[in-house]
C-alpha cells in the first residue's frame, strides 16, 4: 500500500510538472490579458470562472491568456464609453462589456463616438432573467395570486382616483404604494416603466397609456436609484410593514436571493400579465483599436467556457435562467417559492425611437412641477362642442376634473379663471391660491377645492386674455420653486376683447423684461377651438420659452386639458 501510494504521488508530481513545463513552453512574451467589465449583478460569478479559467493556465495563440474582471454599473459604462473615458475615474478601458442587458448597447449606440465602439453583430447571451414584480405576499394574495394573472395595469386600474385596500378586503392596509426604480440606472427599473407606458408592447405610446402612467406615477411612494437600495429596506425590516410598497420590479436573480433565506416581509415573484422583459447578460467583444487580434481569440475561448458546462451551472446556481429562458437549477428558482418554470408571453425589445420616447415621458412624469392654471370662462364657452352634447366649457370641465385626479400630493398648483371685467380692478379671479396638491385648502384637499370651483364655473362676457396672462407670469414669478418645473398654463378658446387694457406689443414688451434666465418660468398656451388665438399665444411662449398646444377639434384638445391639470405638460 504505502509503495502504491509513492507510485500515485510520483506520478502526480510528474503531471503537475509536465504541465507546468508545457504551459510555460507554450506560452512567450507577456501574458494577453483580457479586461471585462461586468454590471455589479453578475460580476461574482463572472470573477469566479474568470479565476478558474486563469487557473488552468490557458494559452491563446502562442501566449499566456488570463482575464480580469471587474464591476462597473451598466449605466456608467454607456455614460463613458467612448471619448468622455477617463481611466483615472472610469478605470482600464474595457476589452468585453458585459452588461446585465442588450438595452444599454441600444442606449449607447446613441452616441456615434460610442456606437463606432459596438460590435457589429448582435452579441451572444450568457444568460438571463427576467423582470418580475416582488410583491408583498399577503398583499398578492389578496389580489388572487397565484392563480390570477397580474399586471402592471391591473395595479394601477384598481387603485386609481384614490382606491384603496379596502376593495380587496383590506381597509387597514390604505392605499396602494408602490416602488419604482431609475430607468437610467437600472435594467429592472427601465423594462417596469416600459411595461406601464407600452402596455401594448408596440414601442409607441398612445393616450390610454399616457395616462395610466400620469397614474402610476401618483401611486409611487418610494423611487430609488436602484433595485439594491429598496430591496435593503425590505431586508432591514423588523416586521411586515403596510408604509413598504406592495410591489416593485426586480430581477428574478436578484429576488430569488432575497427569498432563498426567512424574511420578516415575504416577498413573492408575480409575472406581469403584459408580458415579461428578460434581462439577457450579452458578452460584448468591443470593435476597438486596443481590442487586437489575440485578445478576440482570448475573448472567444473566454466566452466557450462561459457557455459550457461549467459556465452554466454557475449562473444556473446563482439564480439565472440559460439563453432559452429555461430553469436549469429548480432548487434555487423552485416552484413552493413561486417561480415560474415557463414564461408565456415575452416582450420584444424596445426600438431606439421608442426607448427614447418613454423614457423622456418618464422623465416629465417624475418632474416636480410648479403651475398655476387659468381657464378661459368667457361667453364663447358656452358654444356647443361639434358631434358632441358637451358645451366647450362642459367639456373643459370633465377634463379638468380627470386632471385632478392625477395629481400627487407634491404637485404644487394653483387655479384661476379669466373673462373681461371679472372683479372691479381685474379679467380674472383666483379660485385657488398655489400651493401642494394634497395640502388643505380649508375643510378639503387643494384638490377637492380645485374640483369643487370649477364644477361651479359659468361662463359669460369676454377674454381678458393679455392682462390675466401678465398677473399670472408674475404671481408665479413670486411662487418660483427651484429643481422645480415652473409653468403657467392658459387654456382658451378665444382671442384678447380687452379694449383699456394690455395689447400684444405691451404683454411682449414687458415680458421680455420680466423674464430671467436664472429662474426659468414657462408660459404654456392650449388653444381650444376654431376661434382661438394661437398665433398670439405662440408669440407669447416665445418669450418665456415655452410652447402653444393648437386643437382647433375641441374633442382633440382632451389630452392637453388632462396633461395640463395633472401637472404633466411642457
Amino acid at each position: 500500500m504505502a509503495v502504491g501510494a509513492v507510485v500515485v504521488v510520483a506520478a502526480a508530481g510528474l503531471i503537475v510538472f509536465w504541465y507546468g513545463r508545457s504551459g510555460a513552453a507554450g506560452c512567450a512574451g507577456a501574458p494577453a490579458t483580457l479586461s471585462v467589465v461586468a454590471a455589479p449583478g453578475e460580476v461574482t460569478v463572472l470573477d469566479r470562472l474568470a479565476q478558474e479559467w486563469n487557473s488552468g493556465r490557458p494559452t491563446v495563440d502562442g501566449r499566456c491568456a488570463t482575464v480580469v474582471v471587474r464591476s462597473m454599473e451598466s449605466h456608467a459604462v454607456s455614460a463613458a464609453l467612448g471619448a468622455s473615458w477617463d481611466e483615472s475615474r472610469d478605470g482600464p478601458r474595457p476589452d468585453v462589456w458585459a452588461p446585465d442587458s442588450r438595452t444599454w448597447l441600444l442606449v449607447t449606440a446613441g452616441r456615434p463616438d460610442a456606437a463606432a465602439l459596438l460590435p457589429a453583430t448582435e452579441p451572444p447571451s450568457l444568460a438571463t432573467s427576467p423582470v418580475v414584480l416582488a410583491m408583498q405576499r399577503p398583499m398578492a394574495e389578496a389580489l388572487g395570486w397565484p392563480d390570477k394573472p397580474i399586471g402592471w395595469t391591473d395595479l394601477v386600474g384598481g387603485f386609481a382616483n384614490g382606491g384603496t385596500w379596502a376593495k380587496f378586503g383590506h381597509p387597514e392596509w390604505g392605499p396602494l404604494r408602490l416602488g419604482a426604480v431609475d430607468p437610467t440606472r437600472s435594467s429592472a427599473g427601465l423594462a417596469g416603466i416600459l411595461s406601464i407606458l407600452d402596455a401594448d408592447n408596440d414601442n409607441t405610446m398612445n393616450d390610454q397609456e399616457l395616462f395610466g402612467g400620469v397614474a402610476f406615477a401618483q401611486l409611487v411612494t418610494d423611487y430609488s436609484p436602484d433595485t439594491a437600495a429598496l430591496l435593503a429596506k425590505f431586508t432591514d425590516a423588523s416586521s411586515a410593514e403596510t408604509t413598504l410598497p406592495a410591489a416593485f420590479p426586480i430581477l428574478e436573480r436578484d429576488l430569488a436571493a432575497y427569498t432563498a433565506t426567512t424574511r420578516s416581509v415575504p416577498l413573492v415573484p408575480v409575472y406581469p400579465r403584459e408580458g415579461i422583459a428578460f434581462a439577457d447578460f450579452p458578452f460584448a467583444v468591443l470593435s476597438a483599436d486596443w481590442v487586437d487580434r489575440t485578445k478576440q481569440l482570448v475573448a472567444a475561448e473566454f466566452l466557450g467556457y462561459l457557455r459550457g458546462d461549467a459556465g452554466q451551472r454557475a449562473f444556473a446556481a446563482a439564480g439565472y435562467r440559460d439563453a432559452t429562458h429555461a430553469v436549469r437549477d429548480p432548487a434555487v428558482l423552485g416552484a413552493e417559492r413561486g417561480f415560474q418554470p415557463t414564461v408565456a408571453v415575452v416582450r420584444r425589445p424596445p426600438t431606439a425611437e421608442g426607448l427614447g420616447q418613454l423614457v423622456g415621458m418618464w422623465t416629465l412624469l417624475q418632474r416636480p412641477t410648479n403651475l398655476l392654471v387659468a381657464l378661459d370662462t368667457s361667453g364663447s364657452m358656452n358654444d356647443p362642442v361639434p358631434n358632441t352634447a358637451l358645451t366647450r366649457l362642459q367639456l373643459l370641465q370633465r377634463a379638468a376634473i380627470q386632471g385632478i385626479a392625477l395629481l400627487t400630493n407634491h404637485t404644487v398648483v394653483g387655479l384661476w379663471q379669466f373673462a373681461s371685467a371679472l372683479t372691479p380692478t381685474t379679467d380674472y379671479r383666483e379660485l385657488v391660491p398655489v400651493g401642494p396638491a394634497g395640502e388643505a385648502v380649508g375643510p378639503v384637499t387643494r384638490r377637492q377645492a380645485m374640483i369643487g370651483a370649477i364644477q361651479r364655473l359659468s361662463a359669460a362676457g369676454g377674454t381678458g386674455l393679455y392682462d390675466t396672462v401678465y398677473a399670472a407670469y408674475l404671481q408665479m414669478q413670486k411662487a418660483w420653486q427651484p429643481n422645480a418645473q415652473n409653468v403657467v398654463v392658459v387654456i382658451t378658446d378665444g382671442k384678447n376683447e380687452d379694449d383699456v387694457g394690455l395689447t400684444l406689443p405691451d404683454l411682449i414688451q414687458r415680458l421680455r423684461a420680466a423674464v430671467r434666465p436664472d429662474q426659468p418660468l414657462q408660459f404654456v398656451g392650449i388653444a381650444v377651438g376654431p376661434q382661438a388665438d394661437a398665433a398670439a399665444l405662440q408669440e407669447i411662449s416665445t418669450v418665456t420659452g415655452g410652447r402653444t398646444f393648437v386643437a382647433r377639434d375641441e374633442v382633440s384638445a382632451i389630452q392637453q386639458i388632462v396633461l395640463a391639470f395633472a401637472g404633466r405638460i411642457s
